[in-house]
């Protein structure tokens, strides 16, 4: 069997960490080997757990007790004179744009040293990537010795790749040459189909197996979100929508469990929580630590609820849907939501930014008992279709083909 490599950036409590280690787990089940490599951060209290044959690697631990290999030794050599080469080269051809291109991506590929440290003792194993800025570098570090590599959006496509056009045509012409490519949504899919010709499959994100039971009986008068505290989330929205909501139900409260990756979340998260207390609405809307045992926490709860203006495919929606929670969604860029949420029958879907129809939503679970136990209900099928073992399925017709 191939040996896989996941190739993320932080590991933390984030979706991407999430879906690579239940996949990984998966696989490993079924004899893959698999190690997840980590070319950033590695969080505390991670709330995952991986499969014992599965691999953990973070990459400047790997490149300090591999530096001195001697293959490693002779690779880096070689391309430092290359390099060498390619700068003296680009003395003749700054006028001449085609070429220049190519030998600034030549150098940009030398550059990566602890990644391609990886690789050259790794060679025979097929990559996937999580993201653009990680394919980008696994393409540059391995495209001269034929990498299997296999790309798998994370975002919105229309959001992860760059507003500058230039810098946008060049990431998806480099998509041209992967062995596969995974999308979350059919949304993705088509826009990726114009580069990726084969190979190119929308798989769902899987749902942990070890979820509770879905609650069945009268439910606290507590609405809640666990999510990444980022401004994609658009927990401002979310916060308006409930004041209104509080106005008509007061004994109602809203709970976030939100996980920072970047500093920048840290900051955003700080200001929310100040800006609830400085309003005097900290009372009753509550910004929570993250918790391992969530999904245990919640699954009593009035109802779940996701103002994010753009995702992939949200793990916290699919998960909230897994364990019965009536859900409400924004039809958020990605096609995420609109994928797996038919409104009025499994969830309800809402516009974009409008802070009105979410609260209408989020009141007709609580005046509709009736359609809230039907969607409740429904949305409990998910959690078959969209097995980590089903998911895995799937991801293994994409792995076998490259």
């Amino acid at each position: 069997m191939n040996h896989i490599v996941f190739v993320i950036g932080n590991y933390k409590n984030g979706g991407v960490a999430r879906r690579s280690t239940n996949l990984a787990n998966e696989l490993a089940k079924k004899g893959y080997g698999v190690t997840i490599l980590v070319t950033r951060e590695i969080g505390e209290n991670i709330f995952f757990k991986r499969h014992e044959k599965v691999d953990f690697v973070q990459l400047d631990d790997f490149y300090k007790k591999h530096s001195d290999n001697k293959v490693v030794i002779k690779d880096r050599a070689l391309r430092e004179k290359q390099i060498k080469i390619y700068k003296k080269l680009r003395y003749f051809t700054k006028s001449l744009k085609p070429f220049d291109s190519v030998l600034e991506e030549k150098i940009k590929s030398r550059r990566i040293e602890k990644l391609r440290a990886f690789f050259i003792l790794n060679k025979n194993s097929i990559y996937i990537t999580f993201g653009v800025s990680n394919f980008e570098r696994m393409y540059l570090v391995g495209k001269d010795d034929n990498i299997k590599l296999i790309f798998a959006e994370k975002n919105a496509s229309q959001l992860e790749l760059p507003e500058n056009r230039q810098e946008r045509e060049r990431l998806l012409n480099m998509l041209r040459s992967v062995s596969g490519a995974v999308v979350q949504t059919e949304d993705e899919a088509s826009y990726y189909s114009g580069y990726i010709k084969e190979n190119l499959a929308v798989i769902h994100n899987p749902i942990k197996a070890d979820l509770p039971k879905a609650y069945d009986g009268e439910r606290k008068k507590i609405v809640t979100n666990f999510c990444r505290i980022s401004t994609q989330k658009n927990l401002p929205l979310l916060f308006e929508a409930f004041e209104l909501f509080h106005l008509d139900y007061p004994e109602y409260t809203l709970e976030i469990y939100g996980n920072t990756v970047e500093k920048n979340e840290d900051d955003l998260k700080n200001e929310l929580i100040k800006e609830l207390e400085k309003s005097g609405r900290s009372d009753y809307i509550k910004i929570l630590p993250p918790s391992g045992e969530v999904h245990s926490i919640i699954r009593d709860y009035a109802m779940f609820v996701s103002s994010s203006d753009y995702e992939g495919l949200s793990n916290s929606m699919i998960e909230a849907m897994a364990i019965g929670l009536p859900c409400v969604c924004t039809d958020c860029l990605g096609g995420g939501a609109r994928e797996i949420i038919k409104d009025g029958e499994n969830g309800l879907l809402v516009p974009l930014k409008d802070a009105e129809a979410l609260y209408k939503a989020m009141k007709r679970f609580i005046t509709d008992k009736e359609l809230s136990e039907k969607c409740s209900k429904n949305a409990l099928k998910i959690r078959e279709d969209l097995s980590a073992e089903k998911i895995a399925e799937k991801w293994i017709e994409v792995i076998e083909k490259v």
